[in-house]
């Protein structure tokens, strides 16, 4: 056996000692160790539909649960803006916090980048500078893009910009070399 099977399966088997495996449990091992992300989210599914009498509710065969819901909106309604209620001053200070350019925090609040290149490490340490949670907060990053009033012409209707991702986001942000190369290992 391998070094990274080993880790994968203490990965798993510290997964299956927990009490009340859940959502947020998933969402923090796939933080630390995002090179078993899938592998984890395929442990979960199994773990979610095995009968193993934890619950009382017998599934159907071939029932397998609906995770999406820790990456995509319920609801075809709005999500709220979790920085709308921020200041100028709150807004820079959650940038220094979470170590990005304000730049790029309003690349992200504009919902310019690609939800799914967004390293989950940041959407955690966004969540808990705006006090909402980790699902709310990938719900509104995988909306589609606001548009904005510099994108409205008199003569002609807005158009909607392709997001960029995560990677390109930070190559072309104002930080330093060493928070560039933090995040890039990180999103890669």
């Amino acid at each position: 056996m391998s070094n990274t099977e080993r880790q994968l399966e203490d990965i798993l088997i510290e997964l299956m000692d927990q009490n009340e495996l859940g959502d947020d449990d998933i969402v923090a091992a796939v933080e630390r160790y995002p090179e078993h992300r899938d592998a984890i989210l395929l442990f979960y599914e199994d773990w979610l539909t095995a009968d193993d009498g934890r619950s009382g509710t017998e599934e159907p065969s071939g029932y397998v649960p609906d995770i999406s819901g820790l990456w995509k909106a319920q609801a075809a309604t709005e999500i709220a803006n979790p920085f709308e209620n921020l200041s100028p001053g709150d807004l820079r200070m959650v940038a220094q916090r979470c170590e990005l350019s304000l730049s790029l925090l309003s690349s992200l609040e504009e919902r310019a980048i690609r939800a799914s290149t967004i390293p989950l490490l940041l959407v955690r340490n966004l969540a808990a500078e705006v006090k909402t949670t980790v699902a709310a907060m990938l719900q509104f990053f995988d909306q589609d893009q606001a548009t904005m009033a510099s994108d409205f012409r008199s003569d002609r209707a807005p158009v909607q910009k392709d997001k960029v991702s995560f990677a390109d986001a930070i190559r072309s942000a104002p930080l330093s070399e060493e928070l560039k190369n933090k995040w890039l290992n990180l999103s890669e």
